[in-house]
């Protein structure tokens, strides 16, 4: 099966595979379009403004900068000059709805068959960016103590900025990798910093595009 996929990787030399979270093994829109929504009743209150016309301008906004575009809730209040404490206790209150959310997620099917693929052969691990208790809510959600042990999973939040991809610490902290030449492991990611990263290690880099929900390709 693997072989088929993605015919370009030496799969018989392989010793371990990794997955990025976000973007890569679900839609990262599916949680985007539930978070919004406390967040935009919040802005809306604030700014006076319909709840449906921020959060679809939030929602379009993310579509265009994506999760690593950090100012998303500060341009919804600068757009009505809230400025001053109330600028600042807003943002602090959506910060904190974001961090603190407990979503609603799933696997496709297609994601699902492909894990059970790779942890049939291979020892799997994940890393990824992120607030810790958010990452560990995703990760709940999506039922991933199915494919992942908690040894073989690295969060960024857990250990500092610093920390982030494409920093190679996070690689430092996986159990399975600490006997594996990197040049043995392949790592998904959908992200130029993903990419970045696995070049930093020594990884092998297959991208992952999420079109639709669930779809992995090269």
């Amino acid at each position: 099966m693997l072989k088929s996929l993605y015919p370009r990787v030496t799969w018989d030399q392989i010793e371990a595979v990794g997955f990025d979270l976000d973007g890569t093994l679900y839609d990262e829109l599916d949680f985007i379009l539930q978070v919004y929504s406390p967040i935009a009743t919040l802005l809306a209150n604030v700014t006076k403004q319909g709840q449906y016309e921020v959060y679809w301008r939030m929602v379009n906004r993310w579509l265009k900068k994506g999760s690593s575009y950090n100012r998303i809730f500060l341009e919804v209040l600068s757009s009505k000059d809230i400025n001053g404490e109330i600028k600042k206790s807003t943002i602090e209150k959506c910060l904190h709805i974001y961090r603190y959310f407990q979503p609603e997620l799933c696997l496709t099917n297609r994601v699902k068959i492909l894990l059970d693929n790779f942890k049939n052969n291979y020892p799997v691990f994940l890393i990824t960016d992120g607030n810790s208790l958010l990452q560990r809510a995703k990760f709940k959600a999506l039922e991933l103590e199915k494919w992942f042990d908690h040894s073989n999973v690295a969060i960024s939040g857990d250990y500092g900025f610093e920390c982030q991809k494409p920093s190679v610490f996070m690689a430092s902290q996986i159990e399975v990798l600490r006997n594996v030449s990197p040049s043995q492991v392949i790592y998904f990611g959908d992200r130029e910093k993903d990419a970045l990263f696995a070049n930093n290690v020594g990884f092998g880099f297959i991208p992952v595009k999420v079109m639709q929900v669930g779809v992995i390709h090269e």
